[in-house]
This record gives C-alpha cells, sequence and structure tokens, in this order.
C-alpha cells in the first residue's frame, strides 16, 4: 500500500510538471515569434524577449532532469548554452538559428506530449541524440567579449557590485551603441510598489531599455519604498523624464555623475542591497502569492458525473415525494419530504453552476495560438495581414476550447492562403495593401458563435457547383441554394485550386473543420461574396458536461434533447404542415421551417395520418428545424455519457443519460437534426 501511495504521489507530480512544462513552452513559443517578427522586419530583438526565453529554457531543464526525462533535459540544456550566449551579446541570431530554436521548442512540446500520455521521451531519442548535436555544432556569429570598462564609469558603487553578468553585458551593449545612460530614482507607495514599479518598467521598455532595478536605502517615510533604475535611451534625460511623467531632478545622466543624492558610497565589503533583506522579510516571500491550483479537467469530469448522479436521484426523491401526497396517511411526510427537497435542489444547483463555472476558460487561449500562426504565416507567405481578435474574454468550456484549436487553425491559414490576395492584386482591386482577418465571439444564449470573416477575394458559388460536378458529386442539372453551394466545400477532399501549396490546397481542412464541430455539437456555416470576402460562422453549446434536458416520446420510447437547442415547442395538426419540392414544411409564423420525424429519423412506425403531433423547433445559430415527436415528457439535469457498442457512430446521436426512473435514454444531437433538415431553406442561388 505504500509503495501504491508512493507512485500515485509520483505520477501526481510528472502530471504537474506536465502541466508547467506546456506553460513554459507556450511561452517560448510567444517570444521565439516575437524574435522572428523582429527579425523579419531588421528591429533589434528585445533583450527581455531572450532573457526570458533563457529562463524558460533552464527551468525546463532543471524540471526535466529533476523527473528523470534526461532526453528532455539534455535538449533543454543545449538551448539554455545557446540562448545564453545570445543574451550575453556573444552571439547573434540569423535566420537559421531561429529555425533551430523553432525546431527545439517543437520536438521538446511533441517529447511532452509523449510524457503527458504515459510514455517516456525514449522514443524520441535519435531525433534529440540528432538536434543536439545540430545546436552544439550552431556556427553562430562570435561577438567580441571585450568592451568599455565599467570601472570608468560614474556610477555609485554599490549600483556596480550588484548588476549581474547579464545585467553587466546589456550596459557594455548600451554603451557600445551609444545609447544614453540614466539613474532615475523614484519613491514609490510600498502598498501598491509592485504595480507601479510595473508600470514604469512598462514605459522605459517603450523608448529604451531596463538593464537594473534595486532598493534605494535613502531617507523615506514608513509607508513609502525608494528605487534606484539604470536605464538606456536614445532619449535625453529631460526626455525621458517626461515620458516617464516624473519630476525632472528624478532623472539624471549615468554618465559624469557621482552618487545621487541621498545616497552615500557603499563602504569597502557593505552588502549590496540585494543581499540586505532580513530574514523575516525572506521567510514572508516564502507565502505564493497566487491564490490558484491547477486541476486535472479528469477530475472536473468525475465531478460534473457525480453532479449528475445527484441531480438524478433528486428526481427520484420528487417523484416519490409526489406519491406519498396521494395516499392520505403519508401527506403530513411528503410536505416534510418536498421541503428537504426543495433545500436539496438549490443545493444541486449551486454545486452543479460552481463545477460548470470552474470548467470555463476564456477563448484568449486559443487567440493566443493564432495569433503566434500569424505571424509565422506573414513571414512564411510574405502577405502583409492583419489579425483582429474580439472576444477573447468569451469562456466555453475547456474541452470545447481544446477541440476548437484545429478549426480555427484551418480556417486561418485557408483564409491567408487561398482568400487573401497578394499586395499587387488588392491594388488592382481597389482594396489596402493590408490583408484583414477578423475573428469574433459572442454568447448567444446557451450557444457562442465564432465568426470568421476576411476581406479576401471571395468564393464563386456557381464555380463551387461546376466543380463539384465535374468530379461527379452532383448532378450536372442540380439545383442548389447558396448554402448548399458552400456546403459542398466541407466534403472530404474537396477543392476548387489545382495548385498545391505548403499551407494549403491539398483539399484537406475544411472537411476537418465540419467533422471536429460536429463531435462538439456544433455547427458551420460558410458564406462569401465574390471580391469582398468570406465568413465562416461556428456556432458552438458553451458546454458539453451537464445540461438541462427536454424529455419527448414517440411511441413507447424516450429520447432528450438539450434544452439549449430548443427554441420553442408547439402543437400542430397535420393539416399545419405542407409539401414543397418533395420537402414537408411547418409554415412558423410565415418562416417555412423544414420537418423532421423522429419516429422516421429511428425507423419506428409513424403515427396515424390525422394524429396531431409535438413539434418542437431545432435551433443552431440561425438554422431552424421542427422536430415531430408524440408527447412531451418534461425537464431534467442530463449527464450526457458517450454510447459504447454498434450506436456509437450513429448521426444524430449525442450520447446517453439515465433518468430518475434508473433507465437510459438516447440524447439527441441538435446540430446534426439542423444541419440535416435545413439545406433546402433557401431558394435556389
Amino acid at each position: 500500500m505504500a509503495g501504491k501511495g508512493r507512485k500515485s504521489a509520483r505520477d501526481k507530480a510528472q502530471l504537474e510538471f506536465v502541466s508547467e512544462a506546456e506553460e513554459l513552452l507556450e511561452r517560448m513559443r510567444d517570444d521565439l515569434s516575437a524574435l522572428a517578427e523582429a527579425h523579419a522586419q531588421g528591429r533589434e530583438a528585445q533583450p527581455a524577449t531572450v532573457n526570458q526565453l533563457f529562463r524558460s529554457a533552464h527551468t525546463l531543464k532543471g524540471s526535466a532532469g529533476m523527473f528523470g526525462f534526461a532526453q528532455l533535459s539534455e535538449l533543454a540544456h543545449h538551448l539554455e548554452d545557446v540562448l545564453d550566449r545570445l543574451r550575453m551579446g556573444r552571439a547573434t541570431l540569423g535566420r537559421p538559428g531561429l529555425a533551430l530554436l523553432d525546431e527545439s521548442v517543437s520536438l521538446a512540446a511533441t517529447a511532452l506530449e509523449k510524457l503527458g500520455r504515459g510514455a517516456g521521451d525514449e522514443t524520441l531519442s535519435d531525433a534529440i541524440s540528432d538536434l543536439v548535436g545540430r545546436i552544439a555544432a550552431f556556427d553562430a556569429t562570435p561577438q567580441p567579449e571585450t568592451g568599455p570598462a565599467l570601472s570608468s564609469l560614474e556610477l555609485p558603487a554599490g549600483l556596480l557590485r550588484a548588476l549581474t553578468e547579464y545585467e553587466e553585458a546589456r550596459l557594455r551593449e548600451s554603451l557600445a551603441r551609444g545609447r544614453g545612460l540614466h539613474l532615475i530614482e523614484v519613491e514609490l507607495e510600498l502598498s501598491a510598489f509592485e504595480e507601479t514599479l510595473g508600470e514604469l518598467s512598462r514605459a522605459i521598455l517603450e523608448v529604451g531599455e531596463l538593464i537594473s532595478t534595486l532598493p534605494s536605502p535613502g531617507a523615506a517615510s514608513d509607508s513609502r519604498i525608494r528605487f534606484l533604475l539604470l536605464a538606456a535611451s536614445e532619449l535625453s534625460a529631460s526626455e525621458l523624464a517626461n515620458r516617464l511623467e516624473l519630476d525632472v531632478s528624478a532623472v539624471r545622466p549615468a554618465r559624469g555623475q557621482g552618487a545621487p543624492p541621498g545616497r552615500a558610497p557603499a563602504a569597502a565589503g557593505a552588502m549590496a542591497p540585494s543581499e540586505t533583506k532580513s530574514v523575516e522579510g525572506e521567510a514572508a516571500t516564502l507565502k505564493s502569492l497566487s491564490e490558484t491550483v491547477r486541476v486535472d479537467i479528469k477530475k472536473l469530469d468525475e465531478l460534473m458525473n457525480l453532479v449528475g448522479e445527484l441531480a438524478r436521484e433528486r428526481a427520484a426523491l420528487r417523484a416519490l415525494g409526489v406519491r406519498l401526497a396521494e395516499e392520505r396517511a403519508t401527506a403530513g411526510l411528503a410536505r416534510e419530504l418536498d421541503k428537504i427537497q426543495r433545500g436539496l435542489e438549490r443545493k444541486v444547483q449551486e454545486l452543479q453552476a460552481g463545477v460548470l463555472d470552474v470548467r470555463m476558460v476564456p477563448l484568449r487561449q486559443v487567440f493566443d495560438k493564432l495569433t503566434r500562426v500569424t505571424r509565422r504565416l506573414k513571414l512564411d507567405l510574405g502577405k502583409d495581414v492583419r489579425l483582429e481578435l474580439r472576444g477573447a474574454e468569451t469562456e466555453l468550456d475547456k474541452l470545447i476550447v481544446e477541440q476548437l484549436v484545429d478549426p480555427l487553425m484551418h480556417l486561418v491559414r485557408n483564409a491567408f492562403d487561398h482568400a487573401i490576395e497578394s499586395a499587387e492584386e488588392r491594388d488592382r482591386a481597389g482594396k489596402p495593401r493590408e490583408g484583414l482577418i477578423r475573428i469574433e465571439a459572442t454568447q448567444r444564449g446557451h450557444d457562442v458563435a465564432l465568426l470568421v470573416r476576411d476581406d479576401g477575394r471571395g468564393i464563386d458559388p456557381d464555380q463551387v457547383r461546376a466543380s463539384a460536378a465535374e468530379r461527379g458529386l452532383i448532378a450536372e442539372d442540380a439545383q442548389l441554394s447558396r448554402r448548399e453551394c458552400f456546403d459542398l466545400l466541407f466534403l472530404p477532399g474537396f477543392s476548387t485550386r489545382s495548385n498545391v501549396t505548403e499551407t494549403s490546397g491539398r483539399g484537406v481542412g475544411l472537411d476537418v473543420v465540419r467533422s471536429n464541430l460536429s463531435a462538439l455539437g456544433g455547427l458551420v456555416v460558410m458564406d462569401s461574396t465574390l471580391g469582398r470576402g468570406t465568413q465562416v460562422t461556428l456556432t458552438l453549446p458553451i458546454t458539453l458536461a451537464i445540461v438541462q434536458a427536454l424529455l419527448v416520446g414517440v411511441l413507447d420510447q424516450s429520447f432528450a434533447i438539450p434544452l439549449g437547442g430548443v427554441r420553442e415547442t408547439l402543437l400542430v395538426a397535420p393539416s399545419d404542415l405542407q409539401r414543397s419540392a418533395g420537402r414537408e414544411l411547418l409554415n412558423l409564423r410565415g418562416e417555412a421551417l423544414p420537418v423532421l420525424r423522429l419516429a422516421h429519423e429511428f425507423g419506428l412506425p409513424l403515427p396515424a395520418h390525422d394524429q396531431k403531433q409535438y413539434a418542437v423547433v431545432l435551433g443552431m445559430g440561425d438554422a431552424r428545424v421542427a422536430l415531430l415527436v408524440d408527447r412531451l415528457e418534461g425537464q431534467q439535469d442530463a449527464v450526457i455519457k458517450p454510447v459504447q457498442g454498434p450506436l456509437r457512430a450513429v448521426r444524430g446521436v449525442a450520447g446517453a443519460t439515465e433518468l430518475g426512473s434508473q433507465h437510459a435514454v438516447l440524447v439527441l444531437d441538435v446540430s446534426a437534426l439542423v444541419e440535416d433538415g435545413g439545406y433546402r431553406r433557401e431558394g435556389p442561388a
């Protein structure tokens, strides 16, 4: 048992390592994208970015080595060496070096993925060894390590002694480039000095470089603290003070100046400011500043399943109370049970809302990755395209957000390669030379809509129809609506382009978008205007974990429909239904809705022709269909579980759920029903 406990603890620690390493690699990808963009534009890379890359590689090396992942640790070690030479100014980084760093981070991410699945990194041993060899042999252009003697500078002696090797290297680099050096002394409120100092540091980075920040022992009140900052900038001292909104006397040129007022020269052997921290202060920093914890999504799934079980038991209690109320002898007990049941219901609802809230994450996680991909595509394709992102704080279930990455990646790549024209073509069309891709997320009730727009060349529906007929996908004389034409683009292998590119054009991608969205219970709709651009609308449920469901019945069978996809219900007579072009339609306040019969969809006997039925109006986004059922059986919370066995691949079935009566029913896939029933809502294109 003890051994099992130790193994479990180590497994948890390894999962924690994978989670932390994943965050490190995400940050490294962002930093590498920033370096690549700076290099492409001929700008100097931000030293802080290179230094942060180095720290990330250093942390990854130590963590991987601690858990025995030798291959990953060795890769991070060599990566750290290259980045150390770069940040210390001993090497320069060109395009080959950037490619090598990018390949290193990508391979580290692959190794981490294997570790997350429980496999070791030994399977990548050859690839890592080869890459480590190339990193070791990387011939970065050496830079002279000598520079201006820092002792010749008239800086405070304590400041010079406190400089790290990296800060000394940055100081020499600034001197070599002829930048002005400035000492900035500020006095900040102790209660908010971190935020204020952070704002000041960011303002300095906009006009130069912050080389060092140290506490200053100058006189200050008990509620305030003094800091001395060493900055390099092309601006003069007065210009820098104005830019930072400081008093001119707070910014002093560092060359030719002695120690600033209020700061006595350090005595020989005196400790540097960073060493004067008291034991009490050091102990205080041991308390974590963060109030967040990482939680495995599988644990949240287990909690959600338990909440679903509680909801089912709650429904059983409600049914028992109804039975007790029917008997005079137990009517009093029924009233007491009803009070308990109502209290339980409130608590279960609060618990359900709390677990759902923990599962929700902002779309910013996906948007950040798309920004990085856009930077790379701009470099690879040589196109000037701006990516606009709106609604980054819109929240979705964590599992849905993870599955959204690939569909959105395909859409952005297709927009870059297919839709956005070259700068010359845009000039001829009277468009701005800079293309635009906009992704906008909005919440619509129980759904979230993602609109992906571009201002490119657009798609001709007639060309799509002709291409489909040429491939034998439709008849030559087929009459298709605009939506049906654009839906053809989502068929596997379909493409209107004859050339193949590295980015897209292989006839894959859009079918992946539709299949991934369908698996998430979502819907994808495309529309395009020739010469003006294309819009793809992705509609998704906020969560797949636990939903309110409408129970419906056909003959002796019951089914559950997620309530988020139900727009309304109404009783209809056979005379309310019409037929047009071989399809049944329901006239709902002047709108002709396609009709699906649930009995027909599952091969059950149809009701008599004169029998009234209930129409459940289903909707995803702007698309709606009417589903005919025999009866409505009420509402209930449902935990959707995957269906095992031969039914797992049946279209229109999202899963199964258990009812309070201890039997399972199928949960209908609203997006599939709406998609299958809504193709002929429009007239011919």
